[in-house]
């Protein structure tokens, strides 16, 4: 879903970008899980809409320190991205990939350089601004990552970004802001399986058809006294997550290191190994 706006473009908008603007506002005051929109707008009209959510957020006594929902904003592409709270599984994912990535740094440091191990820290819930070059007036929260504390800075060198609900493509313009317009050292993106929920175009119908097509094999799970899997459009939205497929990617390289397992710890093993030699072989 979006709709290119010039630059230029005069305050009247269409009918097309007016409903576009009202299924953000409407994903920002009711907070659904795991929901992302892209609109295209440029960057007076994303400050016009930080503005908005701050005066709602106001209005019903929301702290700004509320991680969720919240708005991102891509400088080189012009494209301003609803967040919604995240699922469990997403909130997993995340935990493991931070807990694994900072075990192996601690575990390489204390052998190899002591006096650093204090200096890698777990990121917070930081939204990021001093993106440069194509990127400036970008502002972006990673999943997940790590930061190398120093005197005086704190650099962000590993940034992760867990998709569930969130296309390939998004995974990718995501990665190419922290590699490039903010220069981490690596970016590790983890997605589910491909399914085809990319296309769609009307969330809330989708959401709707969906929650119909589940009341059959729900209805069968209870009575059988336990919980199985649900798919739909291809994508397993309910049961075990078996499988992911992560990706590393480093600043310079035009393919990731890839790695698709049904087993996830055998994978975070090989990211520590070579998360480690990215970020402490200079």
């Amino acid at each position: 879903m979006s709709a290119t706006v010039s630059k230029d473009a005069p305050p009247v908008m269409d009918d097309t970008i007016i409903s576009e603007y009202e299924e953000v506002f409407k994903l920002l005051t009711e907070n659904p899980p795991e929901q992302i929109l892209d609109v295209q707008v440029p960057y007076s009209r994303y400050n016009q809409m930080e503005a908005a959510f701050s005066r709602i957020k106001a209005d019903k006594n929301i702290s700004e320190d509320q991680r969720y929902p919240f708005l991102e904003y891509n400088n080189l592409t012009q494209t301003v991205t609803v967040v919604t709270v995240p699922n469990s599984v997403h909130e997993v994912a995340v935990y493991e990939l931070n807990f694994d990535i900072m075990a192996g740094a601690n575990d390489y440091l204390s052998e190899h350089a002591p006096g650093l191990v204090d200096r890698i820290l777990p990121l917070g819930s930081t939204t990021t601004t001093d993106f440069d070059g194509e990127y400036v007036n970008s502002s972006k929260q990673p999943d997940g990552g790590i930061i190398y504390s120093t005197i005086g800075a704190d650099c962000l060198t590993i940034a992760i970004e867990v998709g569930l609900s969130q296309s390939y493509k998004s995974l990718c313009d995501a990665k190419d802001m922290w590699i490039n317009g903010h220069h981490v050292k690596v970016c590790i993106l983890f997605k589910t399986p491909t399914s085809t929920y990319d296309d769609i175009e009307d969330v809330r119908t989708e959401i709707a058809i969906m929650r119909q097509s589940a009341v059959e094999p729900m209805g069968w799970y209870e009575s059988h006294g336990y919980y199985g899997p649900i798919f739909y459009r291809g994508h397993r939205w309910t049961g075990e997550m078996a499988e992911a497929r992560i990706e590393i990617w480093r600043p310079g390289c035009s393919s990731p290191d890839r790695y698709v397992s049904e087993f996830l710890r055998m994978d975070f093993l090989l990211i520590n190994h070579l998360t480690m030699y990215v970020m402490f072989r200079n």
